[in-house]
């Protein structure tokens, strides 16, 4: 505080006079650095608890899957910063627990010594010997295997049982996605097994190998970039870098997108604080005048006039940090907690600590919203000429009919206090501008968070109820007909099944390429919904590719444009694109079974099929049921992965459906300010009106009109900010696996307005009881404007 007494007693007044104010103020900014160290806080943790398994485990930097193996290895041990190269089986094959198939990958590990790249660390039981195997630990938790059990793996020879020596966790599957095309495995869908070479090597016959490269720090892209020209010449048939890594990539992007709403959030809270701070300071400024005239006068410098100012800010600011920044550490640590359960990431991995930079970020935070927001109403009383602050309050503007009734004649022969409402919105022009931004800002926040809800909630519904329309899906051991498909409706609970061909393609136009997946369904599929972007028609009998949206941004090609299709070891060939699909989740390529055949100028064998189920069927009896048929290698209960989506979006919707309740507050602290201070500096006006007999009633209702009013004025351009704040904030989760378009419903709109609306007239009841609370004789003795 300053050291002048006369000034450090007069702040502490200013304070408790416009402790309403005050409160509002210093409340937002409790919420922006409470959110700021939160959400900050959260990222730090994820962060590092992510970069301490990858450098326990020595996580790999770069994946090359197939090609000559030896030579890649070799030519990657002569790149510069190479560190270790390890060549290793890794395939997708058939598991069975108990009475339950499941697709399933096996990954070979040294016989005798953990791996030097990749190393899963043990969570329980011992390292395995020649004939065991270790389990990943989402598996193993769910079906409750443990050091002694037993489960059963699809080789060249049928079904052969081999035992559990230990459950492991592994950084390549935080998140145990398949891949970037199936992000969203089950449990009960897929696991992880790690084997000796040796077994793995039996198990899978003919399988790839695959080169993992890590490197002693932070790989150049140069050094990528030979690395992956070398692998191509190599025949390498996938090429993956850690940024690309299925499950890394996925917990990144969502970590990211944390970081970055750790900084924009709290930005629009903390910008508002400085808006409140300002209003209430310039008209504290512009009312004591004369009491800076005299201060100036009497020798006090200018130097201390605009530190006391400041200080009302800054005290403001540090009293919200205060209390923002244990609130926020509270919320980091139970978010980052609740974010490390959801991924299961073991407890000997998982980091929550609090960092002196977040503590000191919150600081920061906190008084700079304050002080910036106090800078310009303190400028403007250090740099007040003292002769012309003592004459007092500056003269209003001469009056003049408002622009509504320039624009409009007819107003101009409204009654009179209506006249006064729409004048006074013209005659001061600083406390309208405030009120509108005020409202604009309020509705930027709500709108940002009820967009994004919006937005995922019909994502979800448009990939889960329209596009993916299955209920199951099953794998063959062995290539079926049509007749052994008709067998599978003879299960009780199933009424349909349709096959399915899925293969992994390489998409390119020009020089542009995108690894994805082809998936061929019958002509006149009732398991897979397609929805044409505007502008595009999708005819099932059309002979073509169907490519997703995302396909064709990442491309760049659109309707008629032919794409080389090339599968793993077969020619490839070129086929024109006869659609556009809006998927807004994955970006994948479909074509009829017919015209694969045609393509392929043979039948392909067809191993998958897709299922319709009855409703009331019991899921887990189904599911045994199929798995009991010696033909079927996996059962996926595709309803489930539905369910399993929505339970992980729930942390999303949770996050967003706290700003939006935070956003509201924000704005009844905002509107309250404004509304608030505009009734106190017309004191001396409502003095004079209820002096000269106007009804308390009266004068409620014009300074409620005139306020709404103001309202109104913001709400359009607080909508336009909205929904663009929207789309901001929805690109920050825009990739090739999701293509997110803002969902802006006329009735998000219309109840956010109707929101505001009520907001601001609630903010106006305590104004309103002050009104016919006052002192009418003590206000006609004041000088005021």
């Amino acid at each position: 505080m300053t050291g002048h007494p006369s000034l450090r007693r007069k702040l502490l007044r200013d304070i408790r006079t416009q402790w309403p104010q005050f409160a509002a103020q210093t409340m937002i900014i409790v919420l922006g650095v409470a959110l700021f160290t939160a959400s900050y806080g959260a990222y730090r943790n994820l962060t590092a608890s992510y970069v301490g398994t990858f450098a326990t485990q020595r996580f790999a930097d770069v994946w090359v899957t197939g090609g000559d193996s030896a030579a890649i290895a070799a030519a990657a041990r002569t790149v510069p910063g190479v560190a270790d190269v390890v060549v290793r089986r890794q395939a997708d094959l058939p598991l069975r627990v108990g009475g339950d198939k499941l697709r399933g990958r096996i990954v070979g590990i040294p016989p005798d010594r953990p791996p030097g790249i990749n190393s899963p660390a043990i969570l329980s039981g011992r390292y395995p010997a020649a004939n065991e195997i270790l389990v990943e630990h989402h598996m193993a938790e769910h079906f409750g295997l443990t050091t002694g059990a037993t489960l059963s793996v699809l080789g060249p020879d049928g079904w052969r049982d081999v035992p559990i020596a230990g459950v492991v966790s592994s950084a390549e599957y935080l998140w145990p996605a398949r891949s970037r095309l199936d992000m969203f495995a089950l449990p009960d869908n897929f696991g992880v097994i790690f084997a000796a070479e040796p077994l793995a090597t039996a198990l899978t016959p003919g399988a790839t190998d695959q080169t993992l490269v890590r490197f002693a720090g932070a790989p150049n892209p140069a050094a990528l970039d030979q690395l992956r020209r070398t692998a191509n010449n190599l025949g390498a048939q996938e090429v993956l870098d850690r940024a690309d890594q299925p499950s890394n990539w996925l917990l990144r992007m969502d970590i990211d997108a944390f970081g970055r709403l750790a900084y924009l959030f709290p930005l629009l809270f903390l910008s508002a604080a400085g808006l409140v701070a300002y209003i209430l300071l310039h008209r504290r400024v512009r009312t004591e005048r004369p009491v800076i005239g005299v201060l100036l006068a009497g020798g006090v410098g200018r130097a201390t006039i605009l530190w006391h100012y400041l200080q009302y800010g800054i005290v403001a600011g540090l009293a919200g940090a205060i209390a923002g920044i244990p609130l926020g550490l509270a919320g980091s640590g139970a978010l980052s907690s609740v974010y490390l359960r959801a991924i299961d990431l073991p407890e000997s991995a998982a980091v929550v600590e609090v960092l002196p930079i977040t503590v000191l970020g919150g600081l920061v935070f906190g008084v700079a919203a304050g002080a910036l927001g106090t800078l310009a109403p303190a400028l403007l009383a250090c740099r007040t000429p003292p002769a012309a602050a003592m004459r007092g309050p500056l003269p209003p503007r001469p009056g003049r009919i408002s622009l509504p009734e320039r624009l409009i004649p007819p107003l101009r022969r409204l009654p009179a206090r209506w006249l006064l409402v729409l004048r006074t919105i013209g005659r001061n022009p600083r406390r309208t501008w405030s009120t509108v931004l005020g409202t604009a800002l309020a509705l930027l926040v709500i709108l940002t968070s009820w967009i994004m809800l919006d937005t995922m909630a019909k994502a979800l519904d448009v990939s889960f109820h329209q596009v993916q329309t299955a209920d199951a899906r099953v794998d063959f051991t062995a290539p079926v007909d049509q007749r052994r498909l008709a067998e599978l409706t003879h299960t009780d609970g199933v009424v349909a099944a349709e096959p399915m061909v899925q293969l992994p393609v390489t998409l390119t136009a020009g020089s542009a390429t995108y690894s994805t997946a082809l998936i061929a369904l019958p002509r006149d599929t009732t398991m897979h919904g397609l929805r044409p972007v505007a502008g595009s028609t999708v005819s099932r009998a059309a002979d073509g590719l169907l490519v997703g949206k995302g396909v064709r941004r990442l491309l760049h090609v659109d309707t008629g444009d032919s794409v080389e299709v090339k599968v793993p070891g077969v020619q490839s060939v070129r086929v024109p694109i006869s659609g556009v699909l809006d998927e807004p989740i994955g970006a994948f390529a479909y074509v009829s079974i017919e015209q694969l055949d045609a393509l392929a100028g043979t039948p392909i064998p067809v191993g998958s099929a897709l299922l319709r189920v009855a409703p009331g069927t019991d899921p887990d009896q189904l599911r045994h049921e199929l798995s009991g048929h010696s033909g079927i290698a996996a059962y996926e209960d595709l309803a489930e992965l539905n369910r399993l989506i929505d339970r992980y979006a729930g942390f999303f919707f949770v996050f967003v459906g706290v700003m939006l309740a935070l956003g509201s507050v924000l704005a009844f602290a905002i509107i309250f300010t404004t509304m608030s201070i505009n009734i106190a500096e017309r004191r001396r006006e409502v003095g004079v009106l209820r002096a000269g007999g106007m009804p308390p009633g009266m004068i409620a209702r014009l300074i409620t009109g005139e306020n709404v009013l103001m309202t109104l004025l913001g709400i359009a351009p607080g909508l336009a900010l909205g929904v663009l704040g929207g789309h901001a904030f929805l690109s920050t989760y825009t990739n090739d696996q999701f293509q997110l378009d803002a969902v802006v419903r006329p009735s998000t709109l219309g109840i956010a307005a109707l929101v505001i609306l009520t907001v601001a007239a609630a903010s106006l009841l305590p104004g309103l009881r002050a009104v016919r609370r006052l002192d009418l004789a003590a206000i006609m003795r004041e000088r005021s404007d």
